[in-house]
């Protein structure tokens, strides 16, 4: 049974333990072992009567304050670590997708591209100036010298920025 047949054939989304553990995907030794974590039931199942568990009350249960970003996967059971990996693998695919992540080696090659191009473009400052203002070759060579100063002391900052390589 899928969980949208569960809430249109229950009006309350109720289930026993099997309905439960199709709901949500994992064995119905899972969905005891979350009984005994303190799942809320609403009735308790005995000989001949079945456990009737609300679906909505076990997924708010299940889920409550997680949010993916502030959990530790390595303290999940392992079935759900392994869900958790998955949907982030799926949630950064998505986010690559869309251009909201950018792979680094795309990031790193467009930076290298523009800084050339600012590079180039501050190298000839000194000779603009020269050409195109009638400065003099004394004054273009010391405007020259502190360009090359700036961008010498720029380039030491963005190398201090330079991401640290971690060996696996």
């Amino acid at each position: 049974m899928k969980p949208e047949q569960i809430s249109i054939r229950k009006s309350v989304r109720i289930g026993n333990k099997a309905e439960c553990a199709e709901f949500f995907g994992v064995s119905l030794p899972t969905i005891e072992a979350w009984i005994r974590k303190g799942l809320p039931v609403e009735q308790k199942g005995s000989k001949g009567v079945s456990w009737v568990i609300d679906l909505l009350a076990a997924a708010e249960w299940k889920f409550a304050g997680r949010t993916g970003e502030d959990q530790d996967p390595e303290a999940m059971e392992p079935q759900d670590r392994k869900a958790w990996y998955d949907g982030e693998t799926k949630r950064r695919d998505l986010q690559v997708k869309d251009r909201e992540l950018i792979p680094a080696h795309d990031v790193e090659r467009v930076i290298a591209t523009a800084f050339a191009a600012i590079s180039s473009d501050v190298r000839a400052i000194p000779d603009n100036l020269e050409r195109k203002h009638g400065i003099s070759g004394e004054v273009a060579e010391a405007v020259e010298a502190e360009l090359h100063l700036a961008m010498d002391t720029l380039a030491s900052r963005l190398a201090e920025m330079a991401p640290v390589e971690v060996d696996e």
